[in-house]
């Protein structure tokens, strides 16, 4: 009886020691979060991409990278179709799409918008924790952090007025995580000082009357090629690729880059001009220098 209970005890024991824990396949519908969950799953993980990655003019990830995944537009259908684990999607996924989700057994992951690189440090954490692959999500965030370091300015260094114009005369707020990145980098949120919030507009009008000392061109607009701003004093412009905007996680690491690229060759772009506004009428065939293409490439998230 003895030998009987000691066998039955080592029978019950055993599963528990050789449990393992599955690794979860997911499929990512948030643009963002398809660059953070391309560095922390595993080959074969992640099933695919949300359709925004497929597109390098859009993406936040690296085109060479991307291609490496399937994209799906977002259907159930599509999604149903890989079978995951887990689906990854923005904060603002329909509650219907959400139930549906619930009642066919797939567990939703929400992403929201992050405003600040201590929101992208969360965020990476979060999915690498979901993906089960917690030292991934460490060790991006110090890739982040060390451009971050590189690209600080030197303590006690004057903040530089620069304004972010969009098409359109879109301009950043000052909780946005470009804003954030601003700072980081040895700028200051020229819209934002003067009360503007996300998405708000600033006319052509008051940039001219209000000029700040560099203009961050982000796309092309008719306002951007103004002959009114080859009469500017003092104001350069530099090229930022719309695409490192919106997105944080490894899409920091060229956005602090390229700005802090500005920064330091902020004394050698020429100024729109040499004469004031309303000082006179600019030199005949003058026009104002555009220093960097806006067509320029977006940078690897990891140069090495």
């Amino acid at each position: 009886m003895l030998a009987a209970l000691a066998a039955l005890t080592a029978c019950t024991q055993t599963p528990t020691t050789k449990t393992t824990h599955r690794i979860p396949t997911i499929v990512s519908l948030n643009p963002c979060a398809d660059a953070i969950l391309a560095e922390v799953t595993q080959p074969g993980q992640l099933l695919a991409l949300s359709h925004y990655s497929a597109d390098p003019r859009a993406a936040s990830i690296d085109p060479a990278k991307a291609r490496q995944y399937h994209t799906t537009r977002g259907t159930l259908e599509e999604v149903l179709a890989l079978k995951p684990d887990v689906v990854v999607d923005s904060t603002f996924v329909p509650p219907a799409t959400a139930a549906a989700y619930q009642r066919l057994g797939l567990r939703l992951e929400t992403l929201g918008i992050a405003s600040t690189v201590e929101e992208s440090r969360a965020q990476i954490r979060q999915l690498a924790a979901l993906a089960g692959n917690p030292a991934k999500g460490e060790a991006l965030i110090a890739r982040i952090e060390t451009v971050l370091a590189q690209t600080a300015p030197a303590p006690g260094t004057q903040p530089i007025p620069a304004l972010v114009w969009e098409p359109g005369g879109i301009v950043p707020g000052d909780n946005t995580l470009i804003a954030d990145l601003l700072r980081r980098t040895g700028f200051a949120n020229f819209a934002a000082a003067r009360g503007l919030g996300q998405a708000d507009q600033l006319p052509l009008e008051r940039v001219l009357a209000d000029p700040p000392r560099v203009i961050l061109a982000a796309g092309s607009d008719r306002a951007l090629r103004h002959p009114g701003l080859t009469n500017l004093t003092g104001t350069a412009r530099a090229s930022l690729d719309p695409r490192l905007l919106y997105c944080a996680g490894p899409t920091i690491i060229p956005a602090a880059q390229r700005l802090a690229e500005v920064r330091r060759t902020l004394p050698l772009l020429p100024i729109f001009a040499q004469h004031k506004w309303g000082g006179g009428p600019p030199q005949a065939g003058r026009r104002g220098p555009f220093p960097l293409s806006l067509s320029q490439a977006l940078p690897s998230p990891n140069p090495a």
